[in-house]
């Protein structure tokens, strides 16, 4: 018993170890946005054998790629259902506080500075990875998702699902003090307004749109969270879903404080889903823990709620086994 207990420690340790085993990219484009690249692969990492989901993590404003991964808790679970993940990291030259720059125009416009970048990642590892072009994820906390909607605008075919955490609807870049007035006071627009700033990166684009996921907290005194509904109205057009939820489970997972909604389109397809959360400011929702759905690590920019929030959010992306789901 003693020696079977030493070697589960052991595991655990390895599998701590290699959570935390990121490697930077240094060569992965043009890097107009003068971003770095950091990648996580599962462990063991057989990239030529199965074809592997791949999910792109960006990081809040003062966090960078290692908080990210660590307070996330995407590379435990890279590890236990095998995709890779990328990290893409601001540099202080480009912003003091570390935020990507989500509301200047020379940065989320399709092809251009920090987006491209992005998309630049993107296409690094699908020429030297063995990646499933089909399951393709992008996934932002406040700064980082107000980028990744970017991108799901600027790029509709590269992405199967966007996951934006405490972000908003994508508009034209307008320089960071109105960005900053309106993460604290948005204004309401008309759907067909904010459907025509997507569809305008990609005229006459007549492809699929990524779905959508979106996690806001109710208190969130940092960016409104009426943003988060002005960004289901934006989509729900794109993805020809219903403007008000199809259905809604309170108290989702057991826990009074998430309310789940899901959008629907005609065909019942689940195209939308919205978390809402009472009871939490601008933070990520962590549950530490060993078990398959505890995870995730609390930090300056986490709060254990009880609830692995990154774990429901790679379900609802399908990258969680319908074999391990626990509710």
């Amino acid at each position: 018993m003693r020696k079977l207990a030493l070697l589960t420690m052991a595991l655990f340790s390895l599998n701590a170890n290699a959570q935390q085993n990121m490697i930077e990219i240094k060569d992965f484009g043009s890097n107009p946005g003068s971003l770095k690249m950091f990648l996580y692969t599962p462990t063991p990492a057989d990239q030529k054998q199965t074809k592997m989901p791949l999910v792109i993590a960006l990081h809040g404003c003062t966090q960078n790629a290692k908080q990210m991964a660590e307070e996330s808790g995407w590379n435990k679970l890279a590890d236990t259902y095998g995709f890779c993940v990328v990290y893409p990291q601001q540099r202080t030259m480009n912003n003091p506080s570390g935020c990507f720059n989500w509301f200047e125009e020379g940065d989320i416009e399709k092809d251009k500075g920090e987006a491209f970048s992005v998309k630049q990642m993107v296409d690094f590892m699908k020429a030297n990875y063995s990646i499933d072009t089909t399951r393709v994820f992008i996934y932002g906390l406040s700064a980082g998702a107000a980028m990744s909607v970017a991108l799901m605008a600027d790029y509709p075919n590269l992405f199967n699902m966007g996951a934006i955490l405490a972000g908003g609807p994508f508009m034209p870049g307008k320089g960071a003090m109105e960005a900053l007035s309106s993460m604290e006071s948005p204004k309401d627009m008309p759907a067909a307004e904010l459907v025509k700033y997507v569809r305008d990166q990609n005229p006459g684009y007549t492809g699929t749109y990524p779905r959508l996921l979106v996690m806001h907290g109710e208190k969130d005194n940092v960016v409104n969270e009426k943003n988060s509904y002005l960004l289901v109205k934006q989509w729900a057009p794109l993805l020809k879903a219903d403007t008000l939820p199809t259905k809604t489970v309170a108290s989702f997972d057991g826990k009074d404080d998430i309310t789940r909604k899901s959008y629907c389109d005609g065909s019942g397809k689940e195209q939308i889903i919205f978390y809402e959360v009472a009871n939490l400011g601008h933070a990520l929702m962590v549950n530490p823990g060993d078990s398959a759905t505890q995870g995730g690590k609390t930090g300056m920019f986490s709060i254990n709620k009880g609830f692995f929030s990154t774990y429901w959010i790679a379900k609802d992306m399908g990258l969680v086994a319908s074999s391990s789901d626990v509710k």
